[in-house]
């Protein structure tokens, strides 16, 4: 789901069950959130709550793509901005029939929504140890929704694991499970990458794309979809530009 339009207002939704989407609304120095459960084919308001504190749909990548639900879409995860408090992360679960809050999980320090596992059991996390200070340098975590607590250590492609995250999201595919994430990066001063994380096993492959510097740029507009076991990327017209091998990472260029 990307950016859904509200009384004109521009607002992050996300697809829930029942041919219906959540979005929400506050302001910039709001202490609630407004969030309204909309159906689909007449755009009618079928029920609307008012939540402590200042939320959002999670937004995966720089152009408004949203993920959060789980639970054939009667789950979704509301989350606090670090753009608006790096000290201290809000993820509030909410029930998308009755958009009653069902357990709130707070973390100290900034923390940025990355996926779901497809049961829910597992949320997988950006944090930015310096917070926005640190520019686009973040590790990948994961926390046990059961307990509500950070899992020990961070998740790094073991086959190089010194290498720096640095980048930011573009956009994303699933594989048809829903088990693997694939997020491509544009990778700032250094090279684009994929981020192929499995959910699952909490395991991850970096990537690498061959376009550098301003180069990156023709990933700006770039498709992706899973298909058999390659990941293709598509331009503008749908024209081919590249596919990795899901099973062995080799990439090649159209």
């Amino acid at each position: 789901m990307r950016i859904r339009r509200l009384s004109g207002a521009a607002l992050v939704g996300a697809t829930v069950a029942g041919g219906m989407h959540v979005v929400t609304v506050s302001g910039p120095n709001a202490s609630s959130t407004r969030v309204w459960l909309v159906r689909d084919r007449d755009g009618k308001t079928v029920r609307q709550r008012v939540l402590s504190g200042k939320l959002g749909v999670p937004g995966v990548t720089f152009n408004g793509l949203a993920e959060g639900t789980w639970s054939s879409g009667r789950r979704l995860l509301l989350s606090s901005s670090i753009y608006d408090d790096v000290t201290r992360t809000r993820f509030v679960v909410v029930d998308t029939r009755t958009l009653r809050p069902l357990r709130t999980i707070t973390l100290r320090g900034a923390f940025a929504f990355d996926a779901l596992s497809p049961n829910g059991g597992r949320l997988y996390l950006l944090q930015f140890p310096q917070g926005l200070d640190g520019g686009i340098h973040y590790v990948v975590r994961s926390l046990n929704m059961r307990t509500g607590r950070l899992e020990p250590g961070a998740i790094v492609d073991k086959t190089e694991p010194d290498e720096q995250m640095n980048g930011v999201a573009l956009n994303r595919a699933w594989s048809a499970n829903r088990t693997w994430a694939y997020t491509l990066y544009n990778g700032g001063t250094s090279h684009a990458f994929i981020h192929a994380l499995d959910t699952r096993t909490r395991t991850a492959r970096c990537i690498d794309l061959p376009w550098k510097g301003e180069a990156q740029t023709i990933l700006d507009t770039v498709q992706m979809a899973v298909k058999g076991n390659a990941l293709l990327l598509t331009g503008a017209g749908g024209q081919a530009i590249a596919s990795v091998d899901t099973q062995t990472f080799a990439v090649t260029l159209a």
